[in-house]
């Protein structure tokens, strides 16, 4: 394990040892990127690191009507307004000494960014409906998918409310930038899968190589959900390509990341193979048919990859 998670991944390696040292501090954090590239869990490991024990809270932006967000954010006295029936506590007092989460951070509303702001700044708030201010002592977690500085550029986030909350900001890198991740996360997922019910399973070699071509624009999360899938559809004791499901039209992202990495030709052709073998079901005739060549080959060529 280095720092807050494992990876074999020289940039990843080193953006873990310095998650590590901001842990403890109060510096507020941006984890920016690509959904399922483990924003979430990050927020929650960089907590349990500096503040096991405090409280952890995570207020969804994009989740909140824009009338309502002052009332989710710092909470309002009973009769504050028309359906305000009793007292109700925001996300800034839930979140105490602890953890605030500012996940889809870029979709807070213009006004609701304004309020934020203010609170970060003078580190009070007022509930609505009363004059007393209260306390904000919470560290701030920001987690925005990736394209939050073009936001920026547009008028759409705030400048200021930005630099408020990167005291550290990073943009996790996806998957595909960590192709040497994708089988070791792949086979710890399944072993969690596998013991969750009961049964033993492993991939067998042409389904990681096919694990490891493929692009996951969906990232950690795709691939937990590839196994979880595959875990369920396999019938014997090995996963083979045809468990895993991956989609017919990926083709395309493969031969461009191929390209991105450099591949050798003969490895794409190989690659290629395999991919239409999984679409055949692991048939290897139909598969040759298919592909123009003899099963011999076609053997030779899964052996090879």
């Amino acid at each position: 394990m280095i720092g807050l998670f494992s990876t074999r991944n020289p940039s990843a390696r080193e953006l873990s040892r310095t998650l590590s040292r901001l842990a403890p501090t109060e510096l507020p954090v941006i984890l920016e990127g690509e959904t399922g590239v483990g924003k979430s869990f990050l927020a929650a490991r960089l907590h349990r690191a500096g503040r096991r024990g405090r409280p952890y809270v995570v207020m969804d932006c994009g989740a909140v009507p824009a009338t309502l967000l002052a009332s989710e954010l710092f909470g309002h006295r009973a009769g504050a307004f028309t359906d305000a029936t009793r007292a109700h506590q925001g996300w800034l007092e839930r979140a105490g000494d602890g953890t605030l989460v500012l996940d889809r951070v870029e979709s807070l509303p213009l006004e609701g960014q304004t309020a934020l702001l203010r609170a970060l700044e003078d580190r009070t708030f007022f509930p609505v409906g009363t004059t007393t201010a209260r306390a904000f002592r919470a560290r701030v977690v920001a987690l925005a998918d990736a394209g939050l500085r073009n936001r920026m550029g547009a008028g759409l986030f705030r400048s200021d409310l930005y630099h408020r909350l990167a005291g550290y900001h990073t943009l996790l890198p996806p998957l595909r930038r960590r192709p040497e991740d994708i089988i070791p996360a792949a086979r710890a997922l399944l072993r969690r899968n596998t013991r969750r019910l009961d049964r033993k399973l492993f991939l067998d070699g042409d389904s990681e190589r096919l694990l490891a071509a493929y692009p996951w624009p969906g990232n950690f999360r795709e691939l937990e959900t590839v196994l979880t899938r595959a875990v369920v559809q396999a019938n014997g004791p090995e996963i083979g390509p045809p468990d895993l499901g991956l989609p017919a039209d990926a083709w395309p992202r493969v031969v461009e990341l191929a390209a991105e990495r450099r591949t050798p030709l003969a490895d794409v052709e190989r690659l290629y193979a395999l991919w239409v073998l999984a679409g055949a079901g692991g048939n290897v005739s139909r598969a040759a048919r298919a592909l123009g060549i003899s099963r011999r080959t076609l053997i030779r060529w899964r052996r090879e990859a």
